[in-house]
């Protein structure tokens, strides 16, 4: 079974998931405030790693709403 991992980044919700693809990628999840959703298939090699991708593609997308 693969190592999944939920937590919660400036409102926004993560799902990682390293258990779809074993020995691959660990895949991510990252739902905004309103309820919109992206996934991530290749997020990192590990668990700690996907996780530090989703928090840096939540504040890429934070920065863009700001600036919008």
């Amino acid at each position: 079974m693969g190592k999944r991992l939920t937590d919660s980044y400036h409102g926004w919700n993560i799902e990682v998931d390293c258990g779809r693809n074993p020995g691959k990628f660990c895949s991510f999840d990252v739902t905004d405030p309103d309820g919109n959703s992206h996934h991530v298939p290749m997020g990192g090699d590990s668990v700690d790693r996907a996780l530090e991708r989703a928090r840096e593609m939540i504040d890429l997308e934070s920065s863009f709403m700001r600036d919008s």
